[in-house]
């Protein structure tokens, strides 16, 4: 905008004299938006820095496991931002683990609740314990063994890496994942699953082995199993349970010591 004054002149005239109202230079308006941002940055930085993680949900993974995967992987100390993060990409960071929620405890504490799913089984591959999902991938190698997670026996394989699908011929997979969420679904003991064939199975739980035979009626035999080994139990420490006779319509179980 400009003004205007006036001025007397020679007879009497008037002259109007123009003045430019002043005006803050663009760059400092700049300069000075530019210097807000960092300032309000470096506030949140300083205020919001993560000091500690708390890690709740994990049953088989410590929370060391948990918060060294976390920081291993787009990891940035502030809470505000790993909550953000954890909102728009969804990360989980550990093979078997199906969601991980975050959120700020306080300004320097951040909260991570995690919620695994199920290995369907391991291998001893080389001295080591490789665990697989229900794809038949093995997921993750580890020295010890869980002991809510059968060992698999009695299939040929080559070798296992680690990411890829384990290389065995016939419908194993689908036979070991219907058995093992059976397990997880009637709380069984079952250490072992163990194979002489697709359709010669034997489970194991203590010193108690439980022969299934075929996976004709698997459900209706993995049903009975709690029930049997109550039973049993009672009177003797060890023996058989056969179940290879059993179908949906005839419930023939039999046991010897």
């Amino acid at each position: 905008m400009s003004q205007t004054k006036e001025q007397k002149g020679k007879n009497g005239l008037r002259l109007i004299k123009k003045t430019k109202k002043k005006t803050v230079p663009k760059k400092l308006w700049v300069a000075c938006l530019a210097s807000g941002c960092i300032l309000v940055v470096i506030f949140l930085a300083m205020q919001f820095s993560i000091k500690k993680i708390e890690v709740k949900g994990n049953y088989t993974y410590t929370g060391g496991e948990v918060i060294q995967a976390v920081k291993g992987k787009d990891y940035v100390g502030n809470t505000l931002i790993m909550v953000a993060q954890n909102r728009i990409f969804g990360q989980t960071y550990l093979p078997f683990v199906e969601d991980i929620t975050m959120s700020i405890k306080d300004c320097h504490t951040l909260k991570i609740k995690i919620k695994e799913k199920l290995r369907s089984g391991v291998f001893e591959y080389m001295n080591k314990n490789v665990y697989f999902n229900e794809d038949g991938i093995a997921m993750e190698s580890r020295n010890y063994r869980f002991e809510d997670v059968p060992v698999v026996t009695g299939i040929k394989f080559h070798k296992l890496v680690l990411g890829e699908e384990i290389p065995v011929e016939g419908n194993y997979f689908e036979t070991i994942l219907s058995i093992t969420k059976k397990i997880s679904t009637y709380g069984l003991p079952i250490s072992e699953i163990h194979f002489d064939g697709e359709n010669d199975i034997t489970l194991y739980a203590g010193k108690y082995e439980i022969y299934l035979g075929s996976t004709v009626s698997l459900d209706g035999k993995m049903s009975k199993i709690a029930e049997m080994l109550d039973a049993v139990s009672q009177t003797y420490k060890k023996g058989v349970i056969d179940l290879h006779l059993y179908t949906d319509e005839k419930n023939i179980v039999t046991f010897h010591k």
